[in-house]
């Protein structure tokens, strides 16, 4: 055994994989052993940063006389739940002539390695297996193309500056915020300021005011019985302020003849989506299936750890040139899917080559190329490794196709001498092209503005300018304008990508990754991260902030510790990781910039207005201190106080009840104030039908027994009687639930 090099895999798996490619090897107690090497493995992290309380005794006390906490050097501990394997591959290491960091081709799976080897004090020489795939072919290449270990020690640099950096803001924060307001509060580098765009999203949805506004749509037909739909437009949009002037329009038109004004076709062509990444990967996965951001990368590293898939992990949408030799073994290897075997027999390999560099570009490929399968096809998957593999693989062959063909269609009717005009939007598919490979997922496409209205495309009749139609319908529609959209996991990933930006242009977006928050290995676990400690909920697909997820952020503000709360500086902060490892920023600078960030922080905390008395809490936790609201319970004059489920009465047998949460809303101390002082609250929109799933709207009015329930509005169509009717039906009713 003596002499031997060492292998480290950074599971279990990837070390079954490499002695599957390299052969030879027998089972021994916690590692494996050939006849040319030892291979062993860890269990993700062995090793992470010391607590506080191991540099300084005085540090265990939560207490604002303490902080900021800031070593002059950091150290490192053993994970007790691991400490057998870690000495395992401490002994083992000690023997070996030289090491290989077989960990997980990336920024964490390098500092995993290199934490091990400092912690047991191991300073062989290393080199560095770099692979893409598990499949044996791909461990072999690794092998033959190793580089020493020096190769990678800017990464290493930037994986330690953000672990380091997080430690200290993260550490600082929750200690700041937890010790001044007397309640638990987690807070971070990078979760902070993702918690706030949701939060900062919910109240724009609060706030909003919906307008009503009235559209006018007729169906037209043609001297042989064809029919179309249009929607009536003016100078100033399709949009009547009006129900007068859209009552207006309708009798005008209906029953007259119209003609055909214009007509025109344009051919479109939509390109196949680029390959996935990570992010992008989550994304679909959670639109098409409402898979979590967790719930797809715990899928993509099952298939990875089976060889079915390449390295999942990473940020890179494209492939290098190296690998186009291989494409068609790929494709052909699809052929073994029942249901890719068609998609991937009309495949046309010369689509993808060296040139095609939406596809295959050297200079967008960093540390791994695009998600793509491997030659070694599944059979008999399910659950959600079924769908991503099928997501992967369909992407990966639509590459192979041509771009889908459309013919967009545009008519303009007119009615009537002033005149009437009438728009019509028609698409014809004339090649499905990629569309083959990757159908449109069950939603239907539709046209979407900002407040979303829907404008689903048709499929026009021939028509020639000047034709003649009949008027065989028309009416006029109420609506109302909407406010933002709640984020899915979806949405919340792409503004974290783009640190809260909102962009489309594909150039633009690949010019801004590194700039984002988070990295795509990490986002998933900072919106769990957010769920666990009670920040947001899920509610059907849309990610809703608590009463204390709210609280933090509000908190935050009132300290003024802005670059806790805001994307784009937290973005800069990720460049700048990523500037570490590129070798075009300074690791040292950066640690400086860190600590200096983090000690705004705490005197920016500690000199909030505000605040639980005492400053200082044992041990690691800490009671809460209830925030009592300025106004007294109506009923018995008791303070009322915020618990973790709303606001109560403080006084004894006092029944006053107001939820902090409550038919998918957020119920905040605006709220909480106004059914206090005034019995009533403004029209709130946005609440959702726990049984039906629909969107309403409401006024919570305070009852006798101190509970709350609904006021609805008086119809518009049934008039002031019919409300007042629902409002003493909704004073009858029991307490909203």
């Amino acid at each position: 055994m003596a002499g031997k090099p060492l292998i480290i895999a950074e599971k279990p798996s990837a070390a079954a994989a490499i002695a599957q490619a390299l052969g030879g090897f027998a089972r021994r107690e916690g590692y494996m052993e050939s006849r040319d090497y030892l291979l062993s493995w860890a269990v993700g992290h062995l090793v992470e940063l010391l607590p506080p309380e191991a540099y300084d005794p005085r540090w265990k006390r939560w207490a604002m006389g303490t902080l900021p906490i800031m070593p002059e050097a950091f150290g490192l501990q053993v994970l007790p739940r691991t400490r057998s394997q870690f000495q395992t591959l401490a002994r083992l290491g000690r023997q070996a002539s030289f090491l290989v960091n077989a960990c997980d081709a990336g920024r964490e799976g390098e500092l995993i390695f290199r934490y091990i080897c400092e912690a047991a004090g191991l300073q062989k020489p290393v080199q560095r297996l770099w692979v893409s795939a598990l499949t044996p072919a791909a461990i072999r290449q690794a092998f033959a193309d190793m580089k020493p270990q020096a190769h990678y020690d800017r990464l290493y640099r930037s994986a330690r500056c953000r672990a380091e950096g997080d430690w200290l803001v993260g550490i600082n924060a929750t200690r700041a915020f937890t010790v001044k307001w007397g309640e638990l509060l987690s807070a971070g580098r990078v979760q902070t300021p993702t918690l706030a765009m949701v939060v900062r999203r919910e109240r724009e949805i609060e706030s909003f005011r919906p307008e009503a506004y009235w559209e006018v749509t007729a169906t037209f037909r043609t001297a042989d019985g064809r029919e179309y739909a249009g929607k009536w437009f003016g100078p100033e949009g399709d949009r009547l302020t009006r129900a007068e002037l859209a009552e207006a329009v309708v009798l005008r038109v209906r029953g007259q003849t119209g003609r055909v004004e214009s007509h025109e076709e344009k051919p479109v062509a939509e390109r196949p989506p680029q390959l996935f990444d990570l992010t992008s990967l989550q994304r679909e996965a959670n639109r098409r299936y409402g898979l979590t951001a967790a719930a797809t990368l715990k899928a993509a590293q099952a298939l990875y750890e089976a060889k079915r898939i390449t390295y999942p992990r990473t940020d890179s949408r494209y492939l290098s040139r190296a690998l186009v030799p291989q494409l068609p073994g790929l494709v052909q290897a699809l052929s073994a899917v029942p249901d890719l075997a068609p998609l991937a027999a009309g495949a046309d390999l010369t689509r993808v080559g060296c040139g095609t560099r939406r596809v295959v570009d050297d200079a967008k490929v960093t540390d791994h190329h695009a998600i793509i399968p491997t030659t070694e096809v599944p059979r008999g998957l399910t659950g959600a490794q079924a769908k991503i593999y099928d997501l992967i693989a369909r992407r990966f062959l639509a590459q192979f196709y041509p771009d889908a063909r459309y013919l967009e269609q545009e008519v303009i009717t007119c009615v009537g001498d002033l005149p009437d005009r009438f728009r019509s939007r028609g698409r014809q598919v004339v090649d499905p092209g990629w569309r083959r490979v990757e159908p449109e997922p069950a939603r239907k496409r539709r046209k979407e503005s900002e407040d979303g209205d829907d404008e689903t495309p048709q499929l026009l009749p021939p028509l020639q300018a000047n034709e003649q139609v009949s008027v065989r319908s028309v009416e006029s529609r109420e609506k109302a304008t909407r406010p933002p959209r709640r984020y899915t996991e979806a949405t919340l990933l792409s503004a974290m990508e783009y640190a809260g930006r909102q962009i489309t242009d594909e150039t633009l977006k690949e010019a801004m990754k590194g700039h984002g928050l988070g990295t795509p290995a990490t986002r998933a676990a900072i919106i769990e991260r957010l769920k666990q400690m009670g920040y947001v909920v899920t509610e059907k697909k849309s990610l809703v902030p608590t009463p204390k997820g709210r609280r933090l952020v509000e908190l935050a503000e009132r300290a003024g510790v802005e670059v806790l709360l805001s994307p784009e500086l937290t973005g800069e902060w990720e460049h700048r990781i990523a500037g570490i490892q590129a070798g075009e920023y300074d690791d040292a600078r950066f640690m400086q910039e860190i600590r200096e960030l983090t000690a705004r922080l705490v005197e920016r905390i500690r000199a909030a207005e505000g605040g639980a008395a005492g400053g200082e809490i044992s041990g690691s936790g800490g009671s809460r201190t209830a925030v009592p609201l300025s106004a007294p319970c109506p009923r018995c004059g008791g303070a009322v106080t915020r618990g973790s489920r709303g606001w109560t009465c403080a006084a004894e047998g006092c029944t006053l009840r107001v939820p902090g949460f409550l038919c998918g809303k957020v119920l905040d101390e605006g709220v909480a104030e106004a059914l206090l002082t005034r019995g009533r609250t403004p029209l709130i929109t946005g609440f959702t039908s726990p049984r039906t799933g629909r969107s309403f709207s409401a006024y919570l009015v305070l009852k006798e027994d101190g509970q709350v329930g609904f006021e609805f509005p008086p119809s518009r169509r049934r008039g002031a009687r019919g409300g007042a009717a629902r409002r003493a039906q909704a004073r009858r009713k029991g307490p909203a639930k």
